[in-house]
């Protein structure tokens, strides 16, 4: 018989009990911050119910009553400079980091009060929650997605398990900046079961990130609970074979709370990496709303009776009156001004009109601040130019990759903050493709290797992005950043604008479309209408070394994300690039005419670029046909330059779009839709569209040249259109 081996696991799961030598080290004023935190949370979120049922707030309202204890204990826990991300119940991790933050050194509840800088942090959130323009993110956001900056509040989020790659990113990189700032990223039962914890924590690991991961295990997402959605009873098990520790703390007990986040904290400033803690906790109420949750079945009275019973509004109070840290009469003085403090707020949101609550007119946001925020709104290129070939006399060679390694090797000795991450960017002596040559030799702290994680890195690279650093993340191939869609853009194309402009993302997204190598239809996606649907991305696609090196320079003077788009048939391909020069700026949003001509209007893009102008020319030759060939150069909607193409088909009359893409994939449509809406009158016939057939691109050679466009069929458009306006 086999002799099994029992092998050594490399980190262990606690249970945090404290003792009373524990508990007495708590100081007086921390325990009485953290019952003016419960009560104050407990008020605020009581007040919320009131205010949806009078439909005053608009949207979804997930409170926290019953949780408060760990919101607390953590806020107290912390330092001032630490971050908090938190979910969609966060009300109670924001309200009691932002007092915590702008409360004065020294504050004590019993003698202060609640000061007018803590007073406005309460107004402010109840106003975001309310939709109103003095909330802190303008009304944008509500409920699920608060942020504040200043007081640590680095986001929270709708996505179950979302904004866990962007907070484990900002640990890591304040790590790379040298602080000692611990990111405390809280997230439920629920989002445990979300890969992109997992992938995150394997990572944090790996580069020892001090992230505190804090579960609420409250037993229920929604009405699923965890018995039958976990392998494991204890969350905090699950991560011991990503090889740090993790805790199991009574969640309704603040002081456990306090205890075990101080302990990790200042251990993890010392020496930073990871840790988990679990926190055992209960919501009274319905995921949404506020009844309880055995109106909906899936729980009965007498187990919500139970959790009552260990109410951390009632218990810890009584606690610590039974200690003499405070008597009856103080107590009551924090119970009363945490009531204060939440009818000030709501006369701060609201009015009164025949009788009943209403919002004045004066608090809602302006309608046209809806459209703001979307993109960094300032000038990044003041005293920029902007360069052609022709502004250029002395000229070398060089081949596309060489452009894109090169271009990025020499932006990483003028900008220390560009930071490279992906698979395999720092092996095989320049990566997959040799898109990284020469790097590792010179940068190679820099130049990171992920594991085959897509959602953990491109979120990890959101964090560094939104913490001050400029990474460049390689997506292998287009097809896998479906991997990463939520991170790309629930996440990171969309939270400048949720978060009131407070966030930037300026990362760049490489990534390298492997049309016609055979490498069928999982290797092989144009990427371009997919980034293009949304509006935070911006979307280049150089089609020659010298448009990579001005495009990528451009790409780097953005506050928002880039997608550059490379081909893989353009890597061999040889350029002419400013001798010695790597300096210089193409302009975004301005599309170059490659070929001028007289009679069809051709707008491409990429390996398309050729193809059309070796069809132009032909056509030339062989039908005396003259047509215009324009690459675009920048694709997404701010991007593309319409003025061009619509200066053309005033001289031509015609316009063909031609795309490597399957036509349900493709630009053309939206395209089509704005020429036609802007220079209708000009145009001689209907827009004609080469793409490729609207299938997954084959392995077979002949069957993968048989769904692409050829020189041939765009050859045979060109010469429909021309001769139809004959």
């Amino acid at each position: 018989m086999s002799e099994l081996t029992r092998q050594e696991l490399p980190a262990a799961c606690y249970r945090l009990d404290p003792t009373e030598e524990d508990r007495a080290s708590v100081g007086r004023l921390d325990l009485i911050r953290m019952l003016t935190l419960i009560y104050l949370v407990r008020e605020f979120e009581t007040r919320l119910i009131e205010l949806k049922d009078e439909d005053l707030v608009h949207g979804p309202v997930h409170v926290s009553i019953g949780q408060e204890a760990v919101a607390a204990g953590v806020a107290v826990a912390l330092d001032k400079a630490d971050l908090v991300a938190s979910t969609h119940r966060a009300h109670g991790h924001f309200l009691s980091k932002a007092l915590a933050y702008y409360a004065p050194d020294g504050y004590d509840p019993l003698r202060d009060g609640l000061l007018p800088a803590m007073q406005t942090a309460v107004d402010r959130t109840l106003a975001e929650i309310m939709g109103l323009r003095e909330g802190w993110c303008g009304g944008r956001g509500g409920s699920m997605h608060l942020y504040d900056a200043e007081s640590g509040n680095i986001g929270s989020n709708a996505i179950v398990g979302g904004g866990i790659p962007i907070a484990t990113g900002i640990a890591w990189a304040k790590k790379l900046q040298q602080k000692d700032t611990v990111v405390v990223s809280f997230f439920g039962d629920g989002a445990f079961n979300q890969g992109c914890f997992h992938e995150v924590a394997n990572m944090a690991s790996l580069w020892d990130v001090p992230i505190l991961y804090l579960v609420e295990n409250n037993l229920y997402a929604v009405g699923t609970c965890t018995r039958e959605s976990s392998c494991a009873v204890d969350l905090a098990c699950r991560t011991v074979g990503y090889g740090f520790d993790s805790l199991i703390v009574d969640g309704m007990d603040p002081v456990s709370v306090f205890i075990a986040v101080r302990e990790q904290v200042n251990r993890m400033r010392s020496e930073p990496s990871p840790c988990l803690i679990e926190a055992k906790t209960y919501r009274y109420m319905h995921h949404g709303g506020g009844l309880p949750g055995h109106a909906f079945g899936y729980r009965t009275k007498d187990e919500e009776a139970d959790w009552l019973g260990r109410d951390p509004a009632v218990v810890f109070p009584q606690r610590l009156i039974a200690a003499g840290a405070i008597r009856e009469e103080e107590n009551e003085r924090l119970r009363a001004m945490a009531r204060t403090s939440v009818d000030q707020a709501t006369r701060f949101c609201t009015g009164e009109r025949d009788g009943r609550r209403t919002i004045p007119a004066d608090k809602w946001p302006p309608p046209d601040s809806a459209s703001r925020d979307v993109r960094y709104e300032g000038d990044v290129f003041d005293g920029v130019t902007f360069s052609e070939p022709e502004d250029f006399s002395e000229f070398e060679t060089m081949t596309y990759v060489q452009a894109v390694a090169g271009v990025m090797l020499h932006t990483m000795r003028r900008d220390e903050r560009l930071i490279i991450l992906g698979e395999e960017v720092a092996n095989l002596r320049g990566g997959v493709f040799g898109a990284t040559k020469g790097i590792d030799e010179v940068f190679p702290e820099r130049l990171v290797n992920t594991p085959i994680s897509e959602t953990g890195f491109v979120g990890m690279g959101g964090g560094l992005a939104a913490a001050g650093l400029r990474p460049v993340v390689e997506v292998m191939y287009p097809d896998f950043a479906l991997m990463a869609s939520d991170q790309l853009f629930n996440q990171i194309g969309k939270l400048r604008h949720m978060y009131g402009g407070q966030v930037q993302f300026p990362i760049i997204l490489r990534t390298r479309a492997g049309l016609g190598y055979g490498y069928g239809g999982q290797h092989s996606m144009d990427p371009s209408a997919l980034f293009a649907l949304f509006s935070g991305w911006r979307v280049l696609a150089p089609s020659n070394a010298f448009d990579y090196i001005g495009l990528f320079n451009t790409a780097m003077r953005f506050q928002d994300p880039v997608l550059i788009i490379e081909h893989g048939r353009l890597y061999a391909e040889a350029g002419e690039v400013p001798a010695g020069i790597m300096d210089y700026y193409v302009a975004y949003g301005k599309a170059r005419v490659v070929r001028t001509g007289t009679d069809v209007t051709v707008v491409t893009y990429l390996t398309s670029v050729g193809k059309c102008l070796q069809a132009a020319e032909e056509l030339a030759d062989e039908e005396g046909v003259d047509a215009e060939v324009i690459d675009l150069r920048t694709l997404d909607y701010t991007g593309m330059d319409y003025a061009a193409i619509g200066e053309s088909v005033q001289r031509t009359g015609n316009l063909l779009i031609v795309e490597q893409a399957p036509r349900s994939m493709t630009l053309a449509g939206r395209i089509s839709y704005e020429i036609q809406a802007r220079y209708f009158d000009f145009l001689d016939g209907p827009i004609g569209a080469v793409s490729a057939l609207d299938v997954p691109p084959p392995v077979s050679r002949k069957l993968e040249e048989a769904v692409l466009p050829s020189v041939k069929d765009i050859k045979a458009e060109i010469i429909r259109i021309a001769r139809r306006a004959l």
